[in-house]
């Protein structure tokens, strides 16, 4: 039998229950975790914004057993094969990041736009040449997004004890199958944790060939078609000097050229849907 628990403990339980806030955003972000590793499974990838499909619904549903003492526990099971392939793919994205997370100090990158004139810099002198983004992509999946994906959903999840009420909190979840994995969070490990997670870094350029979708001014972003992936994504731009670049290429029918650098996230991107930070145009 699979299982998936939970137990709160500390400040954020009171005689054994905890809030529907607390609890209700939990499970949802569990759930959410769960069909991520799925996705990563069924499919061999998963992707920004990935959704299930209704077939999918069923082999992701895990049903809860009564609360159990000790602080607030709730444990969900299922005995299907499918589910413990999905549960052991939960364990090998968490685990790593759980260890990167409790043993490495993490180095401050800097703002993108700050990495962004850096990268600039170094097409400049020569240190670093743009790459064809279909010579990039077939070495994309040595970085799996699905972890990110994963570990997203984690992160939210024991947010609950990185409230200003949550004190000395813990939140542990267990994870059964043919494997089992216990991962216990206090206050500090889940800011370390987030801190990893969320950490967003540019990779080194690349050159696309997309058209404009459309323009948004106040946030300086933008939603292109990759030619290449026949995706739709989203670029971010230091200023409006860079912004101001792709206008004349909107609404026409003509590729625009560019160099890029994607934006990783925990470490890892999304090679068909992951967010692009423009440099210039090629």
């Amino acid at each position: 039998m699979s299982h998936l628990l939970l137990h709160f403990d500390g400040d954020i339980t009171n005689n054994h229950t905890i809030s529907l806030r607390s609890l209700g955003n939990s499970l949802v972000h569990l759930q959410a975790a769960v069909n991520r590793a799925h996705l990563d499974t069924r499919y061999g990838e998963v992707w920004k914004g990935a959704r299930l499909k209704h077939e999918d619904y069923e082999e992701t549903e895990l049903w809860s057993r009564p609360p159990q003492e000790g602080g607030y526990v709730i444990d969900f099971v299922n005995d299907s094969p499918r589910i413990k392939k999905t549960l052991a793919r939960m364990i090998d994205a968490i685990t790593p990041a759980v260890e990167k997370s409790r043993s490495k100090a993490l180095a401050t990158a800097g703002s993108l736009a700050q990495q962004s004139d850096l990268k600039k810099e170094q097409i400049r002198v020569g240190i670093i040449e743009p790459q064809p983004l279909a010579e990039y992509l077939p070495t994309a999946s040595q970085m799996p997004y699905g972890d990110r994906a994963i570990n997203k959903e984690i992160d939210l999840l024991i947010g609950v004890v990185r409230t200003p009420n949550a004190g000395q909190s813990t939140v542990e979840l267990q994870i059964g199958g043919d494997r089992s994995s216990t991962f216990k969070f206090n206050r500090i490990q889940s800011e370390n944790f987030h801190a990893l997670v969320s950490k967003r870094a540019l990779g080194n350029p690349l050159l696309f060939s997309a058209k404009v979708m459309e323009l948004d001014s106040k946030n300086r972003t933008s939603r292109i078609y990759n030619i290449t992936t026949e995706r739709e994504i989203k670029i971010s731009f230091a200023d409006e000097q860079s912004f101001n670049q792709i206008k004349p290429y909107l609404g026409v029918n003509v590729p625009m050229s560019f160099i890029g650098c994607p934006i990783y996230e925990g470490g890892t991107f999304d090679s068909k849907g992951g967010d692009i930070f423009f440099i210039s145009l090629a």
